[in-house]
């Protein structure tokens, strides 16, 4: 790696990034590729394989909790680990969202650009997920080869373990499952852990809680009015999201 990046004549800031990253994964896999290994073997093994090393973080996910076995069997033969240092962009808002990811270990911050200038921050934990814009384009009918946009920036607080579905791996699986991605049930969970849908609950609590706290006040101010219409603008604006939400 160091005479690669030497060769390439890669710029200083790079290289520590670089340096930082191979640390990290060998602390976590000390320098195998699990999946490297086991491609070739036959297809009964590695599943069997997949579904030991997976199926305990799969079952971590809210949103896998009810599901039926062979759903979950399929999904742990086509999740990968991956890994990320700290400080590492996963995806920026507006960039097609190529796979849905499932954090394992680890925090990532999610900003989202409001209007006016603004920025929505939140925190993920281990057990969330994001890329659940994937659900909707899977959904979709009739259906879209093109990807959605991601709906915010994902940056990792801390070295990241987690493991990935990708596009074309989660059209599959909900293709063929579809009976039971339309169950009431996972579509609230889906809803409920989205940080996408969070943060658009945020906002509208925001908002009715100033609007209560002025009608018990009964005091209208020109600076309340101003925080007031931002509240509606966003308010206004994750509302537009939801026609286009595959739980509606």
């Amino acid at each position: 790696m160091e005479c690669w990046m030497k060769r390439r004549q890669l710029p200083s800031h790079l290289r520590k990034r670089v340096r930082h990253f191979q640390r990290c994964s060998w602390a976590a896999m000390q320098g195998l590729d699990e999946l490297e290994l086991i491609q070739h073997f036959p297809d009964g093994l590695r599943r069997d394989i997949k579904r030991y090393l997976c199926l305990d973080l799969v079952k971590q996910v809210p949103l896998f909790h009810k599901l039926e076995d062979v759903i979950l069997d399929n999904i742990c033969d086509l999740v990968r680990p991956i890994i990320y240092s700290k400080g590492e962009k996963l995806i920026r808002e507006g960039d097609p969202v190529q796979r849905m990811m499932f954090i394992v270990r680890g925090r990532i911050k999610r900003s989202q650009g409001l209007s006016k200038g603004f920025l929505s921050i939140s925190v993920l934990e281990p057990g969330s997920f994001f890329g659940d814009e994937l659900l909707s384009w899977c959904l979709r009918r009739p259906f879209s080869g093109r990807l959605p946009p991601s709906s915010a920036t994902f940056t990792c607080m801390e070295s990241i373990e987690a493991f990935g579905l990708d596009a074309n791996c989660l059209h599959y699986i909900i293709d063929h499952f579809r009976y039971k991605f339309s169950n009431e049930g996972l579509r609230r969970t889906a809803r409920y852990y989205s940080s996408n849908w969070r943060t658009w609950g945020a906002v509208i609590i925001q908002l009715a809680w100033h609007r209560h706290r002025m009608r018990t006040k009964d005091v209208i101010m020109v600076q309340s009015g101003d925080i007031e219409n931002r509240l509606r603008l966003y308010a206004a604006f994750f509302l537009s999201l939801k026609p286009h939400d595959h739980l509606d």
